[in-house]
């Protein structure tokens, strides 16, 4: 008798990795920072999303996580899958955007100080015109009327000249106190209410008018 030995085989089938389909690179561009190869027609190569150009039909990305380019929308690529190579495009990504985010807080800071600087000449050239027109009327070379039209023209303040008046006011009066007020109470009241009144003066610039009360002296008088 003969024994026959047989002997079942399972056949394991190999796992196969599926392979993304390319699609345009426009799909991508909603998802900012998404890692891509990209599928040129002679070459492929990894990259960042960024954004739509603006104004284009462009998309941009992020290059060897220094070079940005815009590519057309159309342009195949799919998304990268291995997991250790879309982490270094991340960090390369985000190392590019911090250096971007110095660089464009250096660009604003140069531009204020540009503009600064521009806006402190133009003030210097227009004190400067402000300045000899008002020594031309002032030497006899154009009118009054001239030279309002001049400084209305390049929107300069007006020639105000001024009479600055100092002044000393000396005085005295009788008050009669109420019940139990003393001289400290009265000379109180003449520091605090005490005003000179200037409405019958011509052209009275209100803002500078400044007066000090000084009392001198309050003494009590015995009736």
């Amino acid at each position: 008798m003969t024994d026959v030995l047989t002997s079942e085989r399972t056949d394991t089938p190999l796992a196969v990795a599926t392979q993304p389909h390319p699609r345009p690179l426009t799909a991508f561009a909603g998802s900012p920072g998404q890692a891509v190869t990209i599928l040129d027609a002679d070459r492929r190569y990894d990259a960042v999303v960024l954004s739509p150009a603006p104004g284009t039909s462009m998309v941009r990305v992020l290059v060897d996580g220094q070079v940005v380019r815009s590519l057309r929308a159309d342009i195949s690529a799919v998304p990268v899958t291995d997991s250790a190579t879309a982490l270094a495009l991340t960090r390369q990504a985000v190392m590019w955007a911090l250096a971007e985010k110095d660089s464009a807080v250096d660009r604003a800071r140069g531009l204020v100080e540009q503009r600064d600087e521009d806006r402190r000449r133009q003030a210097s050239q227009l004190a400067e015109i402000r300045s000899y027109a008002i020594d031309q009327y002032r030497d006899a070379d154009i009118t009054r009327d001239g030279l309002d039209g001049l400084l209305s023209r390049f929107d300069l303040d007006p020639y105000q000249p001024r009479h600055r008046v100092q002044f000393t006011i000396s005085g005295s009066f009788d008050v009669i106190p109420d019940a139990g007020r003393d001289t400290d109470d009265t000379e109180s009241d003449v520091r605090e209410y005490l005003r000179i009144d200037t409405d019958r003066v011509d052209n009275v610039d209100d803002d500078t008018v400044d007066i000090t009360v000084t009392v001198d002296d309050v003494e009590a008088l015995d009736d």
